[in-house]
């Protein structure tokens, strides 16, 4: 009984630490956002989307949206960008900015608009730093869960050295730019009981005119439960939950978005779980894995093309 009193109160205190941190983290971000242009994070765009009878936006009339899903093993990183905008949806670990940066020079790309951190694992957040101290990053945001790590802080120092606007994203909200329309399912806890970091994944929704693109991040059992929860809207593209690794609530997800294509960021050496790849069959969705080469998925808002190499 008092072992078990003694645990409890640890994870009382764990929980209080945590949610200080955050505070902390909110703290640090606030300091860079004064004289802030971009869109308001509470929720509302600043300009309204046109949409279309699926309640996506419509696209820049003959401009094309290119998705970059990047071979970097078993981590996330994702370049979407037209005429208009570049994003990036995490960064990989530290070694994998350097395949970020290329390509966009390739590509002559030397903006992001928008940087978002869908949570502080080193897979996610380890190429931060590097990118923005070397790319002109106009706005981060992240987040509310922080962690302890070399990458979390170097991602911090880079932040407050650039001066770079960045938010914690608490609440739902939506974008609007370009002519995409991006949607933040924010996490609705503070501190989750099981997995905390994965399960306070942001969870992130592109439209381009009628084709849409679904990021889950890491989320697992308790952060899809919920986002199940919202009834969510459908898919053209999901980039699935947890490197492929299969999760409570998949077979749901499925049946609420229909996606026809699935990315799986997985590596040789961890590979996506036999399980995931059933589902996912069993729904008739195409699947395309990173660790086979580069995915890039463009579209025009109406016509779709996805190539591997």
């Amino acid at each position: 009984m008092v072992k078990k009193e003694n645990n409890k109160k640890q994870n009382i205190l764990k929980k209080l630490l945590i949610i200080f941190l955050a505070g902390v983290l909110s703290l640090s971000f606030a300091a860079c956002d004064g004289n802030k242009e971009n869109p308001d994070p509470s929720g509302t765009p600043e300009v309204s989307p046109t949409e279309n009878d699926d309640g996506n936006q419509t696209s820049h009339e003959g401009d094309t949206m290119k998705v970059v899903f990047f071979e970097i093993g078993k981590a996330d990183a994702f370049l979407i960008y037209n005429s208009g905008a570049t994003l990036l949806i995490d960064t990989g670990e530290p070694e994998a900015a350097e395949d970020i940066l290329k390509y966009m020079d390739k590509k002559g790309l030397g903006t992001i608009d928008y940087l978002f951190i869908t949570h502080f694992d080193k897979d996610h957040v380890g190429g931060a730093s590097r990118i923005i101290e070397n790319i002109d990053v106009k706005q981060v945001y992240t987040s509310n869960y922080p962690k302890s790590s070399g990458e979390y802080d170097n991602f911090k120092s880079a932040v407050n050295k650039k001066k770079v606007p960045a938010s914690v994203l608490r609440e739902d909200s939506t974008f609007e730019i370009a002519g995409m329309t991006i949607e933040v399912d924010a996490p609705l806890q503070d501190v989750y009981d099981d997995d905390p970091s994965n399960n306070s994944s942001l969870i992130i929704r592109i439209a381009y005119g009628e084709k849409s693109f679904l990021f889950m991040a890491d989320a697992k059992g308790e952060r899809i439960k919920e986002y199940n929860g919202t009834d969510p809207k459908g898919c053209t593209v999901i980039k699935m939950p947890y490197h492929g690794k299969y999760v409570p609530g998949l077979d749901d997800l499925l049946k609420k978005t229909q996606p026809k294509y699935a990315v799986i960021t997985s590596s040789k050496d961890e590979k996506e779980a036999e399980e995931t790849n059933q589902t996912l069959k069993d729904h008739n969705v195409q699947i395309y894995k990173t660790r086979k080469g580069r995915v890039i998925i463009e579209t025009d808002g109406k016509d779709i093309s996805v190539t591997q190499k």
